[in-house]
């Protein structure tokens, strides 16, 4: 029978303990999934030891079972315990953990137009949608690259004990409530509850279930460890090995191994002599302790977390809530404040991201119902910061040297007042005075009798605010967040040939990637104008969605607005630098 459990203790570390065994596993939320694709393996992974696992992280002992039994395996030396598993791979997981041999000939024909062939998970999609597993995103789509979610894991789970193969997990925990338990699909919360009482799912510190959230390898490693356990009626057993006695020229550590292969380290007080004092190195993301009398040094890893998906109409507060979350988790690279108020006493929040002395600015949410511009902004925020934590890319460009040369500078919301009156139900494009907040900047203002224009230029308090932070910082590029229409338009009538040559240069790099038409316009009064007229930067107004007469549906965000435009702020700091 299964026994490992996770237990937290009250530090805050997860840990795993056997029932009959001395020491601790360190542990984390087990509703997750593990990458199956196994690429070919160097001697370190036959053992479980991998360049990127520290052998005291909480994950140590769950990705030394999987090595060992073949349910995932690195590459070059490295698990790469944090990134995410796909759809895909996730199908073979399935095959791996279940032990199924599959007889491809035995199969029905493949109902996915995205799932190719000769892919290394054919097979085991077109097995799991057979025996009704998993199933598709559309009648003929699988999305198989696309990350899996915590509750369609949970979901994929709970159907896959219905097989001879696993049969159903014991119920050995009690009932518990997460406080996110109203953002779990209808359609996943059987599965999330039962998964909860079989000890499968325990939530985060904070109790939360966080069923949206992509899941990482690590995570997946814990789950499928608790899994195969049960199939196999494995019962951990770890034992003291390996003993090194602190000194002051040591770290310490005392292994733990069971006869399964899985292992991990404690690392145990230093009695003769240790003065462990830690910095922070956020080149490496890391908390690094060094002896102060042998310079003995261990590292462990700082926090990163992704929040944010993007796919829901929310409110100027909740946009507010997701930075402070942000700024917590990343405080060394996130920070926010005040830069002014609205028209209706709303703070407007200025953010920054990035640890560089050169700065691109990036405004959203203008127009009052151009809500979707929030939203992008602040997955630009959470997957950034991500990136550089964990010391990945966007696309082709790796962020963490781009946030070292740069900082970009947000307004994730710079018209509260009227969002507020769009989610009210009245789409509003002004502020709460009805001003349009684009043509009310000092360059090419005009007086118009209806007061659309506001009664003077930069007459009103947001655009005050964002007049003071373009004073405030030397800009390189603006980019300014609009829609819809997936066009750029990148230079005026006023604009020097020097000019717009170099903003068409820029503007050409993300259409590159996205397709969007580039456009110049006659002069205005709006902020990429001010851009380029006074400061002489280039200033771009990107209209990020299919063009639309009606309202934004914000629920399609990663689908019609996100594959797009989630390498531009890349694309601009890697022209730029």
């Amino acid at each position: 029978m299964l026994r490992f459990m996770i237990v937290r203790s009250s530090d805050g570390r997860a840990y795993g303990k056997a029932a009959s065994v001395r020491g601790f596993l360190a542990a984390v939320l087990i509703l997750c999934t593990l990458s199956a694709l196994c690429l070919p393996a160097l001697a370190a992974e036959q053992t479980g030891e991998f360049l990127d696992v520290d052998v005291t992280a909480w994950f140590a002992a769950p990705v030394s079972y999987a090595a060992t039994h073949g349910i995932a395996c690195g590459y070059e030396g490295r698990f790469r315990p944090y990134d995410p598993v796909t759809r895909g791979e996730f199908a073979v997981m399935l095959l791996k953990v279940l032990e199924v041999v599959i007889q491809p000939e035995e199969l029905p024909e493949n109902p996915f137009e995205d799932v190719p062939e000769d892919s290394f998970f054919r097979d085991a999609v077109v097995w799991g949608y057979a025996y009704g597993l998993i199933a598709g995103t559309s009648t003929t789509t699988f999305s198989p690259n696309t990350d899996i979610q915590r509750q369609d894991m949970a979901l994929m789970l709970l159907k896959a004990q219905s097989l001879p193969e696993l049969g159903e997990l014991p119920e050995k925990m009690p009932e518990k409530v997460f406080v996110d338990e109203d953002q779990i699909s209808d359609y996943a919360k059987p599965a999330v509850k039962k998964l909860q009482l079989q000890g499968l799912i325990a939530g985060d510190t904070a109790g939360r279930c966080n069923p949206h959230n992509s899941l990482s390898r690590a995570e997946a490693a814990t789950v499928m460890m608790h899994v195969h356990t049960f199939k196999t009626d494995h019962t951990h057993n770890f034992v003291a090995a390996e003993l090194q006695e602190p000194t002051c020229t040591e770290a310490g550590l005392q292994y733990y191994r069971c006869e399964c292969g899985s292992f991990y380290a404690v690392r145990e007080p230093a009695p003769l002599g240790h003065d462990y004092k830690g910095v922070k190195d956020l080149e490496s993301w890391s908390m690094v302790y060094t002896c102060t009398r042998c310079k003995a040094s261990y590292s462990e890893k700082l926090p990163c977390e992704k929040i944010y998906d993007g796919n829901a109409l929310i409110s100027y507060e909740d946009a507010l809530a997701v930075v402070d979350r942000l700024q917590d988790i990343y405080p060394d690279l996130i920070s926010s404040y005040v830069g002014g108020q609205s028209c209706q006493g709303r703070d407007i929040r200025v953010v920054t991201l990035g640890r560089g002395d050169r700065y691109i600015y990036m405004n959203g949410n203008l127009h009052g119902l151009e809500t979707v511009t929030t939203n992008y902004l602040l997955k630009v925020l959470d997957e950034y910061a991500y990136a550089y934590a964990t010391d990945g890319s966007m696309g082709a460009y790796k962020i963490r040297p781009l946030l070292n040369t740069f900082t970009i500078v947000m307004i994730p919301s710079c018209n509260p007042d009227g969002r507020a009156i769009t989610l009210s139900g009245t789409e509003w494009s002004g502020n709460a005075n009805g001003v349009n907040l684009n043509e009310n900047f000092p360059t090419n203002w005009e007086y118009d009798e209806s007061g659309v224009n506001g009664s003077s230029a930069g007459s009103e308090p947001e655009t005050q605010a964002m007049l003071q932070l373009m004073e405030r910082y030397p800009f390189e590029l603006v980019l300014d967040c609009h829609t819809s229409g997936n066009v750029i338009y990148y230079a005026d009538s006023d604009c020097s040939a020097e000019l717009k040559q170099r903003s068409y240069q820029i503007a050409s790099a993300i259409n590159a990637e996205n397709g969007f038409g580039l456009y110049t316009y006659r002069s205005s009064a709006g902020l990429a104008n001010y851009a380029r007229h006074p400061y002489g930067v280039p200033g771009l107004t990107v209209e990020m969605y299919p063009y639309t007469s009606g309202p934004i549906d914000c629920t399609k965000f990663s689908e019609w607005c996100w594959p797009k435009l989630s390498t531009m702020p890349a694309i601009v700091m890697d022209f730029l630098k």
